[in-house]
């Protein structure tokens, strides 16, 4: 397969999946965020690592947000924000860290490719091939899920711009000027 088939066929898988969510998911989970006084952050693997790069646009943001196991993460408590990605909706470390920050007053907000599996304030279906899915992708096993996360977590930065009244200029005044 040449490249721009490769391209059309991931970008029409993509638009596939955008068609299949909510068209206010970007807008919900932005209301959450303004809303909180912290954002703690969580996923795992390649899903952790999108979310990763999340949890710094929303320091650009000037939003008090943090990825759960880094050193610097603060506790989770009343006012705060868990914002879970749990692609196959049920993980054993996934599932207690949400019970924990529901059992110290946090809201929850998850993203899940499988929504029926799910307890939380907010949940946003993410309909995109995981690991746990048959293979029907031409990327590699969750990948498409990764991809959808990290354009939806874009999406959702975009719409935090427009409720806070932030302008690429104020992200980039925020972002590091030590490389």
């Amino acid at each position: 397969m040449n490249t721009a088939d490769g391209l059309n066929a991931i970008f029409e898988e993509m638009r596939g999946v955008f068609a299949r969510m909510p068209p206010d998911a970007p807008a919900r989970l932005a209301g959450e965020i303004s809303k909180a006084r912290r954002v703690l952050v969580y996923g795992v693997g390649r899903t952790g690592l999108a979310l990763q790069a999340f949890a710094m646009r929303l320091m650009h943001l000037g939003i008090d947000g943090h990825f759960v196991g880094q050193l610097s993460a603060p506790p989770v408590g009343s006012g705060d924000l868990l914002f879970a990605v749990l692609s196959v909706g049920r993980l054993p470390t996934g599932d207690a860290i949400v019970q924990s920050a529901k059992a110290a007053g946090a809201r929850v907000a998850v993203i899940t490719a499988r929504p029926d599996l799910v307890a939380a304030d907010l949940v946003i279906p993410l309909p995109a091939q995981t690991m746990a899915d048959p293979m029907t992708s031409i990327l590699p096993l969750g990948s498409p899920f990764e991809l959808a996360l990290s354009l939806f977590c874009d999406l959702t930065v975009v719409e935090l711009m427009r409720l806070l009244g932030r302008s690429n200029a104020d992200l980039a005044a925020r972002h590091t000027n030590l490389l």
